[in-house]
């Protein structure tokens, strides 16, 4: 079990974080508090402990979600989820709909070729022109939202609301656009889901938008994108933010719909992701995840703590007039890493406890991992193992 691996990685690392087993780690600084029994059992079962399934999560080896046997999927997807509980996940935000298309057995939109070997041979023979519901061989969704909740798993279905492929995007200002979306996520709400939620790509294509009206057309340039004005560019976006929200609760009153985005407010308003409207005003989302994929040992020799910086900026009562900004994601996939502008995720492996830790202080109710894959990597046991000290495990 995967359990044995974490325990393997904090008793190797223990002599660098002295009494680390025994104790939570404090913020920042690698010391030690001790933490009363009772304390550490106080517990989180009520609390979002999620990771993001990607399309690039599919044909990992350990998870073996990428294939056109049914019975294959549902294996594995029984033995992956059965896996999350060794870490107290108890929340797969699925990626359903990467590039204008659908891991669902869907009428409307292609198959999502990242799910299917013989999707993606079509996809790369340029053939991949069908429908979903006519190329999958059974329903990706359908058995993983079963599966799921028989283990007490939630599932959000994630979805990228523009993107057609990394160069071009559905036109946000285009009513057409908002049509075919709001469309795909209809068809999700007919599963038992328990969420839908979109991550953070909006003006973002590299040459263009493409209005489906127009047979697909690019009707907005990338460079006639940019001069579009934060307002308006913010105003195209939250005409599908509060249909999508509205349309979420019509199909299932106790389905939440959120974002995930970018933890960098700046860049948020230069592509129309508008976090001030949706946490300080109804009707927009249920909850915001802000990505803040950064330690608080940051910069190339450390010492800024830019974690708790843009925690601080996110959940800050003057912003989050809603309270609003739930959950938080943290980047599992930068665990051990030399990167080269962010030094403590190579030479501190508590950077997650304490961010688990520094959330819960500021209000929030929870996080989730990007990304699934990383769940089985060495490197990223050992700051495992610390998450799961802190959530008393």
């Amino acid at each position: 079990m995967l359990k044995k691996k974490i325990v393997a990685a904090v008793l190797a690392t223990a002599v660098a974080f002295t009494g680390i087993t025994a104790f939570h780690l404090t913020k920042n600084t690698g010391k030690a508090e001790t933490v009363e029994a009772a304390e550490t059992a106080s517990s989180a079962d009520d609390e979002v402990h999620g990771v993001w399934l990607s399309v690039y999560d599919y044909t990992d080896k350990n998870i073996g979600l990428s294939t056109d046997d049914e019975a294959t999927f549902r294996k594995n997807a029984q033995d992956f989820l059965t896996d999350l509980k060794d870490y107290d996940l108890n929340t797969v935000y699925m990626q359903v709909r990467s590039n204008d298309d659908a891991a669902w057995k869907s009428k409307t939109f292609h198959a999502l070729k990242e799910i299917s070997p013989s999707v993606t041979a079509l996809a790369k023979a340029g053939k991949n022109t069908k429908s979903a519901y006519n190329t999958l061989k059974f329903d990706p969704l359908q058995i993983m939202v079963e599966e799921a909740h028989k283990q007490n798993i939630k599932l959000i279905a994630w979805m990228n609301p523009y993107r057609v492929d990394t160069n071009y995007f559905l036109n946000p200002g285009a009513a057409s656009s908002r049509d075919r979306i709001v469309k795909a996520v209809k068809e999700v709400m007919k599963y038992d889901v328990d969420g839908v939620i979109f991550d953070d790509y909006f003006y973002h294509a590299k040459n263009g938008y493409q209005n489906v009206a127009r047979n697909n057309q690019v009707t907005l340039t990338a460079k006639a994108a940019a001069n579009i004005s934060q307002k308006n560019k913010a105003t195209n976006v939250n005409k599908l933010v509060k249909r999508v929200y509205k349309d979420v609760h019509k199909a299932n009153p106790d389905a939440t719909f959120g974002i995930a985005p970018q933890g960098n407010l700046t860049n948020d308003k230069a592509s129309g992701a508008d976090v001030t409207t949706w946490v300080s005003q109804k009707g927009y989302v249920d909850y915001v995840m802000p990505q803040l994929y950064w330690t608080n040992d940051y910069g190339k020799k450390g010492g800024t703590a830019m974690f708790t910086q843009r925690l601080e900026q996110f959940t800050s009562p003057s912003f989050d007039k809603l309270g609003k900004v739930k959950y938080i994601a943290l980047a599992l996939y930068r665990c051990g890493q030399n990167i080269a502008t962010d030094y403590g995720w190579a030479h501190y492996s508590g950077n997650l406890a304490d961010s688990y830790e520094e959330l819960k202080e500021d209000g929030c109710n929870g996080y989730s991992l990007f990304r699934a894959k990383y769940l089985y990597n060495d490197y990223a046991a050992d700051e495992l193992g610390f998450l799961n000290e802190a959530l008393g495990e």
